[in-house]
């Protein structure tokens, strides 16, 4: 709606770029503080100590999360960048970020980084699990206002996005998600006092929950004419899905050893 946030000269500066570091930012920062506090007392480091290598965590986390994001949407998008124009694919200023890819970028940073620096990889991944849909939903806010990611065409409930091609109504679906991210988000922070005693578990809430928002959502996103799999709108119906399957099924099974472990006890 509004894309640009300052302009120096020939310079942009964007309002999606500026929300997407407060997001990141605020995780980072909130997860720090939970390195320190809670992770470096097991590891055998200070608070300061924690704190800061949390933040040096989230250097490669950001770097590889925008690496992921960008080869996601070129994969999906390969057909943009024929015919002699594969160097646009690095042109990241020009727009084009997917999140899953982005997810799984600062996935597979933060498991090399934990096996480096001999952290508890389970215990940091459900530590951070709450920050992950925090920063999303800040996100959303700069999708919004970068006029991208909107839904289905609706001359009810839609409003008209400069940067949509048909200058028609379509469904705000950028704010639905931050909507839904801020609910989860609490939901998930507050469960952590019960659930950071099952490894993986606020991890594998993060996927069945989130997963499923977005699995819904994008029935209402705008249709590329595209179907992945034959019964998915997007490929991001499709991921959504299967992180849904594994989060469900990684759910059960934490569950059901939770109550072995507690009838033994009683035994």
């Amino acid at each position: 709606m509004y894309p640009i946030l300052l302009t120096l000269g020939p310079i942009h500066f964007y309002y999606y770029g500026l929300f997407l570091a407060m997001g990141l930012g605020l995780s980072i920062y909130l997860f720090a503080k939970d390195v320190g506090n809670k992770l470096a007392p097991k590891i055998g480091l200070s608070y300061q100590q924690g704190f800061q290598k949390a933040f040096d965590l989230g250097t490669w986390v950001i770097i590889f999360s925008i690496l992921g994001a960008r080869l996601f949407y070129v994969l999906e998008n390969h057909e943009e960048f024929q015919n002699g124009r594969w160097l646009d694919a690095v042109k990241i200023w020009q727009g084009g970020l997917v999140y899953y890819g982005g997810l799984f970028g600062a996935i597979g940073a933060a498991i090399v980084w934990y096996k480096i620096e001999k952290w508890p990889t389970a215990f940091a991944f459900d530590l951070v699990a709450p920050y992950i849909l925090l920063g999303q939903a800040i996100g959303r806010v700069g999708c919004f206002l970068n006029g991208c990611c909107y839904g289905n065409e609706d001359h009810v409930y839609g409003m008209v996005f400069p940067g949509a091609p048909d200058q028609l109504p379509h469904l705000p679906t950028q704010l639905w998600e931050m909507a839904g991210d801020l609910i989860l988000f609490f939901i998930l922070w507050r469960a952590r006092k019960w659930t950071l005693r099952f490894p993986w578990l606020s991890s594998s809430l993060y996927g069945l929950t989130y997963g499923l928002l977005r699995f819904v959502i994008e029935f209402w996103r705008r249709d590329w004419n595209k179907h992945y799999l034959v019964i998915f709108n997007s490929a991001s119906q499709a991921v959504s899905g299967l992180i849904v399957m594994l989060s469900l099924a990684m759910v059960l099974v934490i569950l059901l050893d939770a109550r072995k472990v507690r009838k033994s006890s009683a035994n």
